[in-house]
């Protein structure tokens, strides 16, 4: 049976706070549940979490974003025609690497897609008047930060994992599956899956503190941009060197290091984002 509570305290907003015209007054025209409201108990607490607020993310910032698709099936489709332009791949280990560098390059193209989509998340929001109702819902800020993390990384991933799947699969084709079998084992696919996933918790942790202080999406862009080629220059020169140090057994402590960078960043993300300067800047 449906709770029945008055709108207000529908919407995360207490009966006295949304009396006085507080932003929450005017969510529910909004759209405040499907874009950025939340349902709070009657005792003022809410019982929504950073995996609603992912799923918010993962529903209408990108299935329903029809930017957000065209540009992540370009970032699909460029990996493929890598292949396609590779018409015969020379054996021993100088084969091995290019259809690792292969096998890589089609999933980061896709994590690329990614970082974009987290620059935007924001700026996006400000732009559609769908930002003030979710800052003034009874929500910790980690969890806006992390949901929103959250929201983007797991469509990211998902796309990365159905695209290396369907790179092995053209390149078996074209090249023979005992060939790609013996170059591209379990393992290498599992590594080159968790390195996407640590670049882009990386990447995008960055991004989302930048671009969370910026005012419009095109400067949002050019954040995200800036955060690329950065990553790419450092962490393809670590990875590298790594790899050509003790038989590539440094590559598990840069690894390492990302992890540990992950965790600092999403604690300097908590500490940096603070609503009340976003809703300042809106």
């Amino acid at each position: 049976m449906r709770d029945r509570r008055s709108a207000d305290d529908e919407y995360g907003c207490p009966p006295v706070v949304a009396r006085r015209g507080h932003p929450c007054r005017h969510a529910r025209g909004r759209g405040a549940v499907a874009r950025g409201g939340v349902h709070g108990d009657p005792r003022g607490r809410a019982h929504v979490k950073w995996w609603l607020i992912a799923w918010r993310e993962i529903r209408w910032e990108v299935f329903l974003d029809r930017a957000s698709l065209l540009r992540m099936s370009i970032f699909i489709v460029i990996p493929m025609l890598f292949i396609f332009s590779n018409r015969r791949i020379p054996l021993g280990t100088g084969g091995d690497l290019t259809l690792v560098a292969l096998a890589a390059q089609s999933v980061f193209f896709p994590a690329l897609s990614g970082v974009a989509l987290i620059a935007a998340t924001f700026t996006a929001e400000k732009e559609n008047g769908t930002l003030v109702p979710l800052l003034a819902a009874p929500i910790r800020d980690f969890d806006i930060v992390l949901g929103k993390l959250v929201g983007m990384v797991v469509p990211v991933m998902l796309t990365c994992a159905v695209t290396l799947a369907a790179a092995y699969a053209l390149a078996s084709f074209r090249y023979g599956a005992p060939r790609v079998a013996s170059a591209l084992g379990p393992e290498v696919l599992y590594a080159i899956l968790v390195l996407a996933f640590l670049y882009l918790i990386t990447t995008g942790s960055i991004t989302m503190i930048v671009a969370a202080r910026v005012r419009s999406s095109r400067a949002a862009q050019q954040v995200a941009g800036l955060v690329i080629a950065l990553s790419v220059f450092v962490l393809g020169g670590l990875g590298f060197v790594a790899s050509q140090v003790a038989e590539g057994w440094p590559l598990v402590a840069v690894g390492a290091l990302l992890v540990l960078f992950d965790l600092v960043a999403l604690e300097i993300a908590r500490r940096v984002w603070q609503r009340g300067e976003v809703i300042a800047r809106i």
